[in-house]
């Protein structure tokens, strides 16, 4: 009996929900293979996936499953979730899943809570892509229902979503609403930052390196859970931006305030809501109105940061690393560099710096890849990656080797192939089988696996068909798992022209792919 590879897909959107935690559907689908070792079902992996929402993220996009879904398909044989609003919750998504599982060999997708939902069945596909209907319906709703509580809300005095504004918190007031009021030590905490910026003048990024090297929790390292703590996951840290947000957002004066998204951009800004009766006032201030003026005048004197590239995405990001960390690095059109763009590791802008903060001018690094690139790996061919089914030769072996003797027995004395043309024939079918089987027998079986095929065209080729469209050669090279670091030819000298780079072919026990 041939064993079924079972990989199990964990995800939840919020951790602290213990009725359908990762450990309650990795029990539920643990004991549903144990149930089916009779059939050869075993577990080779499990994809967990946490804070990860099924409506946003594409099964490919999360951090484990699609890792396995992308590089490590031959490992398993089937997907087994708890629910499908585990999986997925489109439609779409879940036909993508379905042509994606056809294209590697037929592998199934299965439901340990909607037994009706398997792939292993005739009607598989329209059985599926109904409960991706329904997934997807659900979630529409959902989304419609908390949609109009919070239209509702919106211009009333309480508060009715997500985490409260830095500085204060919510509570549930006599007349049973959800209200805010402050929170002492996140109130010192913005006294200390306006005092620091009015008052002392500091920096946001000294202010930043101090509040991390006193341990004082950043927003987000308040909200972090203690299941993400006990798994060592990072405590977030104060960075300028995260200040900046803070200290120009009116919530400090106990208005409610929303999020404006700017057009273009993935962020957006706070503001005020207004009603016809003017602002809504949710909590005592933080700040007096003349304290919120001085400091506004102050984070408005200030100079601007380095501006990002106007451009959608940086050339060869992925590709281009920093020396000192080993991070991508980001152009930027610093204004002190007289609006010279330059690669610079964003990690120093973020307050965590490698300790480096080396800045590279964009002009001589895209002249340097190109160099690099072609006089290191022009001439290379590039290949294609498929996906191959393997083959179960022992099975059919066996099969031959059976059907061999009945034949053979047929050719006894006395036998229905005994004699006249059935003898010939019988004899010619063995022969031919006996081929069949040598032919097996050498091959031996072979797993699912990847390919690679020659596409008859070098890196070169690539380069020129490709000029100026650095998103596809980018693509190719991070494909290729190509990386340059880049690092200063003079020592102590960070933001420079004269540096160089190191090409990093990555692991060669495989070819140049463009998969």
């Amino acid at each position: 009996m041939k064993a079924v590879r079972v990989l199990i897909a964990l995800r939840i959107s919020n951790e602290t929900d213990a009725s359908t935690s990762l450990e309650r559907q990795l029990q539920d689908c643990t004991a549903y293979v144990n149930e089916r070792q009779h059939l050869g079902w075993q577990v080779v992996g499990v994809a967990r996936d946490a804070h990860i929402s099924a409506t946003k993220s594409h099964p490919f996009q999360r951090p484990e499953l699609g890792e396995w879904l992308n590089n490590r398909a031959p490992e398993f044989d089937l997907l087994l979730f708890w629910k499908m609003d585990r999986f997925v919750r489109k439609v779409v998504d879940m036909q993508d899943m379905i042509k994606w599982a056809t294209a590697h060999g037929g592998k199934a997708l299965v439901s340990v809570k909607e037994p009706v939902l398997d792939m292993i069945g005739p009607f598989r596909h329209v059985i599926i892509d109904l409960f991706a209907a329904i997934a997807e319906t659900e979630a529409q709703n959902i989304s419609m229902r908390v949609k109009s509580f919070q239209s509702y809300t919106k211009s009333k005095n309480v508060w009715a979503k997500g985490n409260p504004p830095y500085g204060y918190e919510s509570f549930r007031d006599t007349d049973s609403a959800m209200r805010l009021r402050i929170r002492e030590n996140q109130r010192k905490i913005i006294r200390e930052m306006y005092k620091r910026v009015v008052e002392d003048g500091d920096p946001y990024s000294t202010i930043c390196d101090d509040f991390n090297t006193r341990g004082v929790p950043s927003p987000a390292g308040e909200r972090m859970s203690e299941r993400r703590k006990k798994n060592g996951t990072p405590m977030p840290v104060w960075r300028s931006r995260t200040i900046t947000n803070i200290l120009r957002s009116e919530t400090i004066l106990g208005w409610k305030c929303e999020e404006v998204k700017i057009p273009g951009k993935k962020y957006g800004v706070s503001q005020a809501i207004l009603t016809s009766e003017g602002k809504i006032r949710m909590a005592d201030p933080i700040l007096t109105d003349d304290e919120w003026a001085k400091l506004q005048d102050e984070m408005n004197g200030r100079p601007g940061a380095a501006r990002r590239s106007t451009k959608n995405t940086t050339a060869y990001r992925g590709v281009v690393l920093c020396g000192g960390c080993g991070k991508n690095l980001y152009l930027f059109n610093p204004e002190r560099q007289q609006g010279k763009p330059v690669y610079r590791c964003n990690k120093s802008a973020n307050r965590d710096s490698c300790g480096k903060g080396y800045a590279f001018r964009a002009e001589k690094v895209e002249k340097l890849v190109e160099t690099m690139i072609l006089g290191t790996i022009g001439d290379f061919p590039m290949h294609e990656r498929h996906y191959v089914k393997g083959s179960n030769n022992s099975q059919r072996l066996r099969e031959i080797e059976e059907y061999v003797s009945e034949l053979q027995r047929s050719l006894r004395p006395g036998g229905k192939n005994s004699s006249g043309f059935a003898k010939k024939a019988t004899e010619e079918e063995i022969a031919a089988l006996y081929e069949e089987h040598d032919s097996l027998a050498a091959e031996g079986d072979k797993p699912d696996r990847y390919e690679y095929r020659d596409t008859g065209e070098t890196f070169r080729h690539m380069w020129e068909r490709n000029k100026g469209n650095e998103v596809e050669r980018t693509r190719h090279l991070l494909k290729a798992g190509i990386t340059i670091r880049l690092n200063p030819l003079t020592k102590g000298i960070s933001n420079t022209t004269d540096f160089g780079g190191e090409v990093d072919l990555g692991n060669r026990s495989e070819p140049f792919t463009i998969h």
